[in-house]
């Protein structure tokens, strides 16, 4: 007996319009709260929806990397759908090709698999099929979390690209800059704001950050919650 498709879908998209769709064409929606995505098809797909003006500021911005980092870091296969017209977005931009850019960046730098879709519709009709092509194999548990492998060079600049205002481009200059992971954490407010598009706001943030004591308040809290 064939398996009925099925997809979860994060509570918030109820408004898009999108799962209602994907329930016309024979879908098997579930809504839960989810931690990363908008969608999880099976075990292995993620996918974010983003409304084109929002994908394109999120790449301006970097905060779609780190989207894209949580992603990677839960699922196997991260994709994100751009659902708009994206030719006349660019058209009001100075710079169209720097958002060309940051798109090959994601896909060939960060593996991550992009689709652009002209409205809800095609974005149903594309979930609807990456729901069907799941259930040619083997159904596994939809919602998980799995750490993916990286290389040391990839954890080097993850962990450069998590502090505040340095993105994948910031991080690959502050390895160059200062050689080793170690020196580059190690670098003075002052020091990091010689290296080109840090500044010195950013690099006082940053040394803030590294510098802030544990206050141990969570592990204190969850210690007093199991006491109880």
């Amino acid at each position: 007996m064939p398996t009925q498709p099925r997809i979860v879908a994060d509570k918030r998209e109820n408004r898009s319009g999108v799962p209602t769709l994907l329930r016309s064409k024979g879908i098997q929606v579930e809504h839960q709260v989810l931690a990363v995505g908008d969608y999880v098809v099976a075990s292995n797909y993620v996918v974010e929806r983003k409304a084109v003006h929002d994908f394109v500021g999120s790449l301006f911005s970097g905060r779609l990397f780190d989207q894209l980092k949580r992603l990677s870091d839960s699922y196997e296969e991260p994709i994100i759908v751009v659902e708009g017209d994206l030719a006349t977005t660019l058209q009001e931009l100075p710079n169209p090709r720097s958002v060309w850019g940051a798109i090959a960046s994601l896909a060939l730098d960060h593996r991550a698999h992009l689709f652009f879709t002209g409205d809800r519709g095609e974005t149903a009709d594309l979930l609807y099929v990456l729901a069907h092509r799941a259930t040619r194999g083997d159904v596994k548990p939809l919602i998980y979390h799995k750490a993916r492998a990286r290389t040391t060079e990839e954890l080097r600049l993850n962990i450069l690209a998590s502090l505040p205002g340095i993105g994948p481009i910031l991080a690959e200059r502050l390895l160059a800059h200062f050689g080793t992971l170690r020196k580059a954490l190690a670098a003075s407010a002052a020091e990091l704001s010689m290296v080109e598009g840090v500044g010195r706001a950013k690099a006082e943030e940053i040394a803030r950050v590294l510098d802030s004591p544990h206050t141990g308040g969570s592990h204190e809290a969850s210690q007093a919650k199991l006491r109880e």
